[in-house]
């Protein structure tokens, strides 16, 4: 079969950039249910407003609007790429099922990019500094009225550690001193922790030794994650997802863009490639610190 310029066309148009954002939208991904996606419009986005989430508050004279407390905290965006270079014998020969299937992973691995992100962010949260300048997961962060608060343990995975971190979670405060009414819904865990996960979220008696005839209270509390980014063995995660403001941000400033440079090409002339590509500019940051618990076992 011979291959004209017109006929490239019309096979990328009618094909391959379908199969594209199709692979894309259906590929598997975890970062959507933690992740607050925010539209960025610059090259980074400020993020003091963490700090002063509003209140109702009885409104008996004047309304009092609530400012934004002083926290300095951006995410600035990067750029991120992936490329694959076909040669021009596949196309020739009409070998369309060997390019649909480099297309489809390629598309994956852009939507897979973003979990890992997303989950070594979250694992590096012991660490890594929120809007308040303390490392995300920390024992002293301020509560607004000259105490601290601590999203951070130490205790390994169990049914009594995940009942005591809800109860901690739900007396978070905001910088005001206001309890928040947290409820933790997502249980965060490597592959290593999925078996001892499944068991504090599914059994019918409490999964603990001497109380196997006791009801099980966290029974379908909370939704299980398993990611395989998250590198630490022992470390586990207990997150609030169901407000407006989750404990992560995925900051979009583009999203994936499909695109082809085909036989007209340096590469399509000196090597007979063509080459297919992706890009989009993005990034990940922390969120509220309240709607998230880590235990670094470890420490």
């Amino acid at each position: 079969m011979t291959i004209i310029k017109d006929d490239m066309g019309r096979l990328l148009d009618a094909g391959v950039k379908t199969l594209f954002y199709k692979a894309y939208e259906t590929a598997p991904a975890q970062y959507d249910g933690i992740v607050t996606v925010v539209p960025s419009s610059t090259n980074s986005e400020d993020y003091s407003w963490l700090g002063a989430l509003p209140t109702m508050r009885e409104w008996t004279d004047e309304r009092i609007p609530r400012g934004l407390i002083e926290h300095e905290f951006t995410i600035t965006n990067k750029d991120w790429e992936v490329t694959i270079a076909v040669d021009r014998n596949v196309i020739e020969d009409d070998q369309y099922g060997q390019l649909k299937a480099r297309i489809s992973a390629m598309a994956e691995e852009a939507r897979r990019h973003i979990d890992e992100l997303v989950f070594e962010l979250l694992a590096s949260g012991f660490a890594g500094v929120c809007y308040d300048g303390q490392p995300f997961f920390d024992t002293d962060h301020p509560d607004g009225v000259g105490g601290t608060q601590s999203n951070k343990g130490t205790d390994a995975l169990s049914a009594t550690a995940y009942g005591a971190t809800r109860a901690a979670m739900m007396k978070f405060a905001d910088d005001q001193g206001r309890v928040m009414g947290v409820v933790p819904d997502a249980l965060v865990v490597p592959p290593e922790l999925e078996e001892t996960a499944r068991q504090v979220l599914n059994s019918d008696f409490y999964p603990e030794t001497g109380y196997e005839h006791i009801g099980n209270p966290w029974k379908g509390s909370a939704t299980l994650v398993v990611s395989p980014y998250l590198p630490d063995a022992d470390d586990w995660f207990l997150l609030c997802t169901s407000r407006a403001v989750r404990p992560l941000v995925l900051q979009m400033r583009r999203e994936v863009t499909f695109n082809a440079l085909e036989g007209q090409s340096e590469g399509g002339f000196m090597r007979k490639r063509y080459l297919y590509g992706a890009d989009a500019r993005y990034n990940v940051g922390y969120g509220p610190w309240q709607f998230a618990y880590g235990s670094s076992v470890s420490t």
